[in-house]
């Protein structure tokens, strides 16, 4: 009899329903069509081997109603005809899995084609994909090296350490500036090696070949680590020095002609008292008179040199360690002759017993008392001038000193304040300039300013830094 085949078994054999096979896998609807083959092979051959044992001829055959069979049966039985229903039964069973298979194939083809348009969209979008990345990846390399470009031609000297502070890289002008090795180094090491600070740095750091560099510092973005620039000022600072002297030598053409007149004057004078003193029939108040005012013109001269040689010279030698007790002191004797001789008064306040300064002495006495004789030649009549010593926050002193004149004029402070600048009939213009000179070369800050109203009167501050009493 024939093997049936009922649909359990195509259930067992793992075959998935028509309504399941959109939602196979490939991989699925491989398994379940060599499920089905494998079946129809299994048929084929139970046929086979119930009939006969020649190979069946066609399966085409089987669904008729009778089957003939090879001629190997034909001496013992001419015709055999065999159970309809029975063989009915099997034939619908073999066309159901040919069915299947057929339906499976058509699904196989299916799939495999959109699987190949997918494969081929996939390639396409991938395609398009990687020349992107390739033009960006160009794109990167083409700003590295021009990057890498501008580094190596950069004037100022780069530097790039990691978190570590090891110098990670570096270009061609901090090679020149600072010497190799560099890249692997130590900054700290390098700074050991390439720097010599000194006391007039300033914002500035001195190598020690003498050149200076000034020195920037930024931090990394996203990652640990700095970048430093450094950038050779040595040429700078010796031009801006050359033409500092050529504008010195400038002025001095004119400090020259100025003078000329200004010194004339007051020595004529001086002359003339001298020449009275050397007469033997004045009387002795009259020798005093004239001697008074031999000394008033003398120090007005000696006073013009002063200012001529510190404007000439640019600059002030810090050598002196000084109480700010003795510069009131000092100003008290030095101020004393031309405040008796204009029936002038001065108002000393000293509120900074004990501090002390690093400075010029003559240089900055020879700049306060500029502060007052202009003070006194302000004032139309009796000044009232009050010079007044504080300390200011910062660790710095302030010496100011007050009148009572009519105040600066409507022209700009910083005009008042230039080299052969004057409202006066007689004068050289020195005298504010040299204050100012005096101020920078104590590291100090001069101001002029108006007193507010009704007072009028004139306001002049120089704040100096000061120093603590145990620095010897």
């Amino acid at each position: 009899m024939l093997c049936a085949l009922s649909s359990p078994d195509v259930e067992d054999a793992g075959l998935p329903s028509p309504g399941e096979v959109s939602v196979l896998s490939t991989n699925t609807i491989i398994n379940a069509l060599e499920s089905a083959m494998s079946l129809q092979k299994q048929a084929a051959q139970s046929i086979q081997d119930h009939w006969c044992s020649e190979p069946i001829i066609a399966m085409q055959d089987i669904g008729r109603q009778s089957i003939s069979v090879p001629s190997a049966f034909s001496g013992t039985l001419n015709a055999r005809t065999f159970d309809q229903e029975s063989i009915d039964g099997d034939s619908t069973q073999v066309s159901q899995i040919v069915n299947m298979f057929n339906h499976l194939s058509s699904q196989l083809t299916e799939s495999y084609r959109n699987l190949e348009n997918r494969v081929g969209q996939l390639n396409g979008e991938l395609s398009e994909e990687v020349q992107q990345r390739r033009k960006e990846l160009e794109e990167k390399e083409r700003v590295a090296n021009r990057l890498e470009t501008l580094l190596r031609l950069l004037p100022a000297a780069v530097v790039v350490l990691d978190g570590h502070g090891v110098i990670q890289q570096c270009n061609d002008a901090a090679i020149d500036l600072l010497g190799e090795p560099l890249e692997g180094e130590r900054w700290l090491d390098v700074i050991q090696r390439c720097f010599s600070p000194r006391h007039d740095d300033g914002h500035e750091v001195s190598l020690k070949d003498g050149r200076r560099v000034s020195i920037a510092i930024r931090s990394m973005d996203n990652t640990p680590g700095q970048l430093i620039l450094l950038t050779d000022l040595t040429e700078t600072r010796q031009l801006q020095a050359q033409l500092s002297r050529s504008e010195r030598l400038s002025s001095m053409g004119r400090m020259v002609a100025s003078l000329a007149h200004q010194v004339r004057t007051p020595l004529s004078t001086a002359m003339l008292y001298a020449g009275h003193l050397c007469q033997s029939e004045i009387d002795d108040e009259m020798r005093i008179k004239c001697a008074t005012k031999l000394m008033s013109r003398l120090t007005h001269l000696e006073q013009q040199v002063r200012d001529m040689l510190i404007f000439a010279r640019g600059e002030t030698p810090m050598a002196e360690r000084v109480c700010i007790d003795e510069i009131k002191v000092l100003l008290e004797q030095a101020a004393d002759a031309p405040v008796q001789s204009s029936n002038s008064h001065i108002e000393w306040d000293n509120r900074c017993h004990g501090e002390y300064i690093s400075c010029n002495r003559d240089a900055l006495i020879g700049a306060c008392m500029n502060l007052i004789n202009n003070s006194i030649e302000a004032v139309k009549g009796e000044a009232h001038i009050r010079v007044c010593l504080t300390s200011v926050p910062g660790e710095r002193v302030a010496i100011t000193v007050e009148d009572n004149g009519p105040g600066l004029p409507d022209t700009d402070t910083e005009q008042v304040l230039e080299a052969f600048y004057t409202t006066k009939s007689q004068g050289t213009g020195l005298g504010l300039a040299v204050v100012q000179a005096v101020a920078k070369a104590h590291k100090g800050v001069f101001s002029l300013n108006n007193r507010n109203q009704p007072e009028r009167g004139v306001i002049a501050t120089l704040i100096l830094p000061a120093q603590c009493a145990d620095v010897q």
